[in-house]
C-alpha cells in the first residue's frame, strides 16, 4: 500500500496557441493528476509559476480560474523565466495528503499547519511605488526585513526557522554584487555565520510584472522541528563552503518533515572544491559536474539522485536547450522538471540546477 503524503510535480503546456489557450490546458492536466493521485486543492501546498512575459501575463493569470478555483488555495509565487520548450506557462507544485492539515492565510502569505508542524510560504513582490528609489541591494534588504516581521509575529526568527529562499534578480550580472552584499549584512545582523549556518538559496536571473523591481524573493521558513529536524548537508572533496568566494548560503538543507526528509538542494553548478568553474565553455560536461555535485550533497544526507522529486535546470544559452532536455531524458526518465533560460550569477556558468529530493522515514 503506498501511504505516501507529498507529492510534488511540474507541469507545462504544449507550445503554440493562445496564453488563454494553454492556461486552460493546464487546468485539464491538473485535473487529471490530481484526480490519477486521488489529491483535492485542500492538498495544495506551494505553486511557483513559470511566465515567458510577466508584465503581460500576470494579472491575466490571476484572473483565470486556473488560479482562482485551483492554485489560490495554496502559496502562490511566479517568475518571469521562459520555459524552453517553447511554452507560454508553466507550473510546479507541491501537495501534501495529510489528514487534518490546515492553512490559515494568503497565497502570497501562507502558513499551513501539518501534525505540529507549521510551514511559511512567503513571496514577496514589490510594487512601482515600493520600488521606486531603492536599488537591488535596498530591495533584498527589504525582502527580508517583510519576512522577518511575520517570523517575528509567531516569535519565530530568520535564524532560526528560515530554511529556504529563491532570489530573482533583474539583470544578475549587473545587481548580483548588490543582492549579495545585502544579503551577507542581514545575515551578519541576524546571527548567521559561517561558524554558525546559512540558509539553502537560489540566487538567479529571473523578473517579476513591474519593470521597477529589480529583485523578487520566496521564503520557506518551519516551525516545530525536532532538535533533530535540520542537517545542513556538505560534499568538501566536491564544494567548497560558499562562504570562502564571498557569498552566504547552504549548499542543501535536509528537513525531516511529518512523513519524509526533504531535501532542499540550493542552486548548483560545475563547481570544484576550491570554488572553481569547472569546464567553462561545455555545458554538457558542466551538467555532468554539477550533478555529481548534487548526488554528492545528498549522500551527505543519505539519500541519491534516484530520490530526486522535480528538478529546475536553469540555462544562460537557450541553444544549449535540445542537447540538454536529451541527456536529462535519458539520466533521469519519469522525473518532472522545468527548463528555464535564466542567467546564473557567474557568466560562465552556463548551468545551474536545483532541485528537492525525498526518503520516507
Amino acid at each position: 500500500m503506498n501511504n505516501r503524503l507529498d507529492f510534488y510535480t511540474t507541469l507545462t503546456a504544449a507550445p503554440g496557441g493562445t496564453f488563454d489557450a494553454q492556461l486552460h490546458e493546464l487546468k485539464e492536466q491538473l485535473h487529471s493528476w490530481m484526480e490519477q493521485h486521488g489529491l483535492t486543492t485542500a492538498a495544495l501546498l506551494q505553486t511557483r509559476v513559470y511566465l515567458s512575459d510577466a508584465a503581460n501575463q500576470w494579472e491575466q493569470f490571476r484572473r483565470d480560474t486556473l488560479y482562482t478555483h485551483y492554485l489560490s488555495s495554496g502559496a502562490v509565487a511566479y517568475v518571469e523565466q521562459p520555459l524552453l520548450s517553447g511554452a507560454k506557462v508553466g507550473l510546479q507544485l507541491w501537495f501534501n495528503a495529510s489528514p487534518g492539515l490546515q492553512k490559515t492565510g494568503t497565497p502570497e502569505r501562507l502558513a499551513v499547519r501539518i501534525d505540529g508542524v507549521t510551514l511559511y510560504f512567503h513571496t514577496v513582490r514589490f510594487t512601482a511605488a515600493e520600488a521606486a528609489g531603492h536599488d537591488a541591494g535596498e530591495q533584498t534588504e527589504m525582502a527580508f526585513a517583510r519576512h522577518m516581521e511575520w517570523l517575528a509575529g509567531d516569535g519565530l526568527t530568520l535564524e532560526r526557522n528560515c530554511h529556504r529562499t529563491w532570489l530573482f534578480v533583474r539583470d544578475i550580472d549587473c545587481n548580483y554584487a548588490a543582492v549579495v552584499a545585502a544579503r551577507n549584512k542581514v545575515f551578519g545582523r541576524e546571527g548567521l555565520t559561517p561558524d554558525t549556518h546559512f540558509i539553502a538559496s537560489t540566487g538567479i536571473g529571473g523578473y517579476p510584472d513591474n519593470p521597477a523591481a529589480a529583485v523578487c524573493v520566496d521564503f520557506l521558513s518551519v516551525a516545530g522541528l525536532a532538535a533533530d529536524g535540520v542537517r545542513y548537508l556538505h560534499a568538501l572533496d566536491y564544494l567548497n563552503p560558499t562562504h570562502e568566494y564571498g557569498v552566504a548560503f547552504e549548499r542543501g538543507t535536509r528537513l525531516r518533515l511529518p512523513g519524509a526528509y526533504h531535501y532542499f538542494i540550493s542552486g548548483t553548478a560545475s563547481i570544484d572544491r576550491y570554488g572553481r568553474c569547472l569546464y567553462c565553455g561545455d555545458v554538457m560536461r558542466q551538467a555532468e559536474r554539477l550533478f555529481l555535485n548534487i548526488d554528492q550533497l545528498l549522500r551527505d544526507g543519505g539519500a541519491s539522485l534516484a530520490d530526486v522529486a522535480y528538478m529546475v535546470v536553469y540555462l544562460r544559452d537557450i541553444a544549449d536547450a535540445g542537447n540538454v532536455r536529451a541527456a536529462l531524458d535519458r539520466r533521469f526518465p519519469g522525473c518532472p522538471y522545468l527548463m528555464v533560460e535564466a542567467r546564473v550569477c557567474r557568466p560562465e556558468w552556463l548551468i545551474e540546477v536545483e532541485c528537492v529530493a525525498l526518503r520516507r522515514l
